[in-house]
C-alpha cells in the first residue's frame, strides 16, 4: 500500500481533515510516511500499521524530516 493510498484510506483521510495546526499536520505527514499496511493480515484484519519509534521520532523531530549529518 503506498502513502497515497494511505492518506487515501477512508479511516486516515476523515480523521485528517480535523487536523489544522500546521506543526500537528506535518506530524501527522511524517507518521503516515512512516506507516504500512500488514500484507498477510493474519493478526491486522487490514489494519494500518506504524512502527511506535516512528511515531515517537515523529514527536521529537515535531515532524521535520530526518536531517542528515
Amino acid at each position: 500500500m503506498t502513502q497515497e493510498e494511505i492518506k487515501n484510506n477512508i479511516a486516515i483521510k476523515g480523521r485528517l481533515k480535523y487536523i489544522t495546526n500546521e506543526q500537528d499536520r506535518k506530524i501527522a505527514e511524517f507518521i503516515i510516511d512512516y506507516s504500512f499496511k500488514d500484507r498477510q493480515e493474519i493478526y491486522t484484519n487490514g489494519t494500518i500499521l506504524v512502527p511506535l519509534y516512528r511515531v515517537l521520532d515523529a514527536l521529537i523531530q515535531k515532524g521535520e524530516p530526518y536531517s542528515e549529518g
